[in-house]
């Protein structure tokens, strides 16, 4: 079972369907591994996805900690009659095994840093969707982000900072975090990364490749 989960608003916006695709699709991989989210999810879709319905203005402080503690005393939820199936020869769930629609061996891997390579998925408007295939020891230069980004782990362990991510966890980072996360374990790590908008390095000698993504 996943320990790290998407934020409440963003669980709230996929319960409403005004969750951008990209978002949309790493949320629904979640789902699969993760009971908890699939039961907020549910009471959510329940109650017309009132989270993202009421403005700002409406909602007090706490407002949305109070209706997700309500939600928790429902009591449990089962699971969809649907769940998705996995293919024993991937790590990857079936939604993500529908997008990509061939073995991972056979993607068009792209080399981006020593022990990492990048798959870029077509067809998500304004945001950047990416599989990542890492080596133990891999480790993204720091950056920071002008947008946001989320993570969702397939395989293997991610660090970023005191935090270690497994198997269907997912990691969420603003402009506010300036990371460099680390694949650590023994074992090949496969995740899925959204991103919307874009990375700004921030090491002492990266930075210089700010030039480049700009």
């Amino acid at each position: 079972m996943a320990s790290a989960h998407p934020e409440l608003e963003t669980l709230a916006s996929f319960a409403a369907g005004t969750l951008s695709d990209g978002m949309s699709l790493l949320v629904s991989s979640h789902l699969t591994y993760c009971p908890t989210c699939r039961k907020r999810v549910s009471l959510m879709e329940d109650v017309g996805g009132a989270f993202v319905c009421a403005s700002d203005a409406d909602m007090s402080d706490g407002a949305l900690s109070a209706a997700l503690a309500a939600i928790d005393g429902e009591g449990s939820v089962p699971a969809p009659a649907k769940a998705a199936q996995y293919d024993d020869t991937s790590p990857l769930p079936r939604a993500i095994q529908d997008v990509i629609a061939a073995p991972l061996d056979d993607l068009p891997w792209q080399f981006r840093l020593p022990g990492l390579h990048e798959y870029k998925l077509s067809g998500f408007d304004g945001e950047d969707v990416s599989l990542i295939r890492a080596k133990p020891g891999a480790r993204m230069l720091a950056h920071t982000h002008t947008g946001e980004e989320a993570t969702l782990i397939f395989s293997g362990a991610m660090q970023d900072g005191d935090t270690v991510y497994r198997k269907g966890d997912v990691a969420q980072a603003d402009h506010s975090h300036d990371h460099h996360p680390e694949i650590v374990g023994d074992e090949v790590c496969y995740c899925l990364i959204v991103m919307a908008g874009g990375m700004q390095f921030t090491g002492r000698f990266s930075r210089a490749l700010n030039v480049l993504t700009r």
